[in-house]
């Protein structure tokens, strides 16, 4: 098993555009598919709080972009469900044997994936994929995975949880915001957790996968 870390610039793309205009970080913290060719996505916002209105006028002005609802968490800091029409580069990954950890914006127009793989052959499908869209990418970082990730008790019972509450399935039982108020941490905070016992999650089966074969 293998964590590969890409960094890209993807044309039209909003989270691209937003990165290059605003000194802003965006935290994709989850995705679902939407229609034939879009994406639906739980986002975290992180600006300036004299520029968070202009940045959210420009996203919800994106011809790409179908639908916004935003909220103010804190100073500085909007949580967002961003609805896209169209997004090949997002759909790329569905098609592909891997799993998206985590996309964020870096950046100068940058996004940057975090991705868990099985074989590096799969990897260059995905560049061969990006780069026939017209997409700069660069492997930032692959490094092979083991075991010392092990979760804490207290995040395998969140996600034992988020499971049982049907935060996995599709459309979603209960949302990431009322997941974290269960456990008064923040969707942040809760995200990351939960994206650490889905990696687990993921390992353990791919574990079994080979030890099958």
């Amino acid at each position: 098993m293998m964590e590969a870390v890409l960094s890209l610039r993807t044309p039209n793309y909003w989270m691209s555009e937003i990165s290059m205009k605003y000194p802003a970080t965006i935290k994709v913290i989850d995705r679902v598919p939407f229609s034939d060719k879009g994406v639906k996505d739980l986002v975290e916002i992180q600006a300036p709080s004299d520029i968070m209105d202009d940045i959210l006028k420009d996203i919800r002005t994106n011809p790409l972009v179908y639908n916004m609802d935003t909220t103010v968490t804190e100073k500085g800091k909007v949580l967002g469900s961003i609805t896209t029409t169209r997004c090949e580069i997002c759909r790329i990954l569905t098609d592909a044997d891997v799993y998206l950890l985590s996309a964020q914006s870096r950046g100068q127009g940058n996004i940057e994936w975090t991705l868990i793989l099985s074989e590096k052959k799969v990897l260059r499908d995905i560049f061969e994929h990006l780069k026939s869209k017209g997409v700069d990418a660069e492997l930032v970082k692959l490094t092979k995975i083991d075991d010392k990730e092990a979760l804490t008790e207290r995040q395998d019972k969140i996600t034992q949880v988020a499971f049982e509450r049907g935060y996995f399935d599709y459309p979603k039982r209960i949302s990431l915001r009322e997941l974290a108020r269960m456990f008064e941490v923040s969707p942040s905070t809760l995200s990351e957790i939960l994206r650490k016992g889905q990696r687990k999650i993921v390992l353990d089966y791919f574990k079994k996968q080979r030890h099958s074969i």
